[in-house]
């Protein structure tokens, strides 16, 4: 029972940390203009893709995943010579759980037990080509028009296998980039 208990208390001692994070302080403004650029520089969003994942990030703030200050000291000097700030790197880390929740795998038709991955194209996935190279996929995937809150957008249809192949990549460029 005392390990529940303590653990709670390291629970409420994390979130009350995380609202007092200076991203925290921020979540109601509208990113600053070097910020967006920032993330349009370092992930390849458009403006509007890079002003709502930074709103989001910041409107999130207590219940995600923080890099603690210990770490962001270790690693602070050489993230902001490669441009990133602590908001940038800790959205870096959190790419490949990003796309999966953009996505969703559907059941094809006429095709028994065959699954796709749906997904919104973006960021670091923003052309048929890059994951057609970074999903080693033989040919062009299908993308498809749509429209979201923000206007129009592309949506890919890949097979799980690709799927697994872009996590991966996701994985490895959010750990390896520098």
């Amino acid at each position: 029972m005392a390990d529940s208990v303590d653990g709670l208390w390291d629970e409420a001692e994390r979130m009350a940390q995380a609202a007092g994070a200076a991203d925290a302080q921020i979540a109601d403004e509208y990113p600053s203009p070097e910020t967006i650029e920032r993330w349009k520089r370092l992930f390849g969003y458009s403006s509007v893709e890079a002003a709502n994942l930074i709103t989001a990030q910041r409107q999130d703030a207590v219940t995600r995943e923080r890099i603690t200050d210990e770490h962001w000291a270790l690693i602070e000097g050489a993230e902001e010579a490669a441009g990133y700030d602590r908001e940038a790197y800790e959205h870096r880390q959190q790419l490949p759980e990003l796309f999966k929740s953009n996505g969703t795998t559907i059941p094809v038709k006429g095709q028994e037990e065959s699954l796709m991955f749906g997904f919104r194209m973006g960021g670091l996935l923003n052309s048929a080509e890059k994951v057609k190279e970074v999903g080693k996929m033989e040919g062009l995937p299908n993308v498809e028009d749509g429209w979201s809150e923000t206007g129009p957008v592309k949506f890919c249809m890949v097979d799980l296998k690709t799927k697994r192949n872009l996590e991966e990549w996701l994985a490895q460029w959010a750990v390896l980039k520098q």
